[in-house]
């Protein structure tokens, strides 16, 4: 995947670890921001074929990750839809039973009130998952690098094949969680792209991830 932005040189973004795109320029850095959440036209994607992707369906955007959207409401129906299709047949089979019982349970309960009422049976167990409210898991979500881990992780689980798309990551990680961020992408080899506002003496920071620079002149640095 590529990315273009305004008349600067096209940036290649990695599958094997962090692409970085970092500035200590203010108008580069809310370009960068806005157009990879879809809200200017400064910034384009391509596939390696050099035909024109639409951000929106390519980029999942998190920006800051501690303070964007909650991951349980922003991934709920896509984690629901991964786990049911997930499950066993003796599990699908418990489950079952179990919502069983509670439709029988709750149309007994009707009986005392004298009025022609009943229950209306569902057997859709992605409901019966809503139901139970499935979330992340408050402590984790405390921790900046357990949020990113668990981005990446949802990527992996249920196959999704977006980069992933996050901001003021080096606000939050020292430089062994982002050694463990770089080892992490490695692995399940998914896209990331960080857009960070810093200098450029501050490079070793992220390790060996592929580091793009736009300094306040506007001139393009890579290495």
């Amino acid at each position: 995947m590529k990315i273009s932005y305004a008349s600067h040189k096209q940036i290649e973004v990695a599958n094997d670890r962090p692409t970085v795109i970092a500035t200590n320029n203010p108008t580069v850095y809310y370009d960068l921001l806005t157009g990879l959440s879809s809200f200017n036209e400064k910034v384009k994607i391509f596939d390696d074929a050099y035909n024109e992707l639409e951000v929106k369906k390519v980029i999942d955007w998190h920006g800051d990750a501690v303070t964007s959207e909650n991951l349980t409401e922003q991934y709920s129906s896509l984690l629901i839809k991964q786990l049911e299709k997930m499950l066993t047949d003796d599990q699908r089979k418990i489950l079952n039973n179990l919502n069983d019982k509670l439709y029988t349970a709750v149309q007994d309960s009707l009986f005392m009130i004298d009025l022609p009422l009943e229950v209306k049976k569902d057997d859709d167990l992605k409901r019966l998952f809503k139901y139970c409210k499935i979330h992340f898991n408050a402590d984790a979500m405390r921790d900046p690098y357990a949020i990113i881990e668990s981005i990446l992780k949802v990527h992996l689980e249920c196959g999704e094949e977006s980069c992933i798309g996050l901001t003021n990551v080096a606000h939050y990680l020292n430089q062994d969680k982002m050694h463990d961020l770089n080892a992490l992408v490695s692995t399940v080899k998914i896209p990331v792209i960080m857009i960070e506002f810093t200098e450029m003496k501050f490079q070793t920071l992220y390790g060996n991830a592929e580091f793009y620079y736009i300094d306040e002149d506007f001139v393009d640095w890579h290495s």
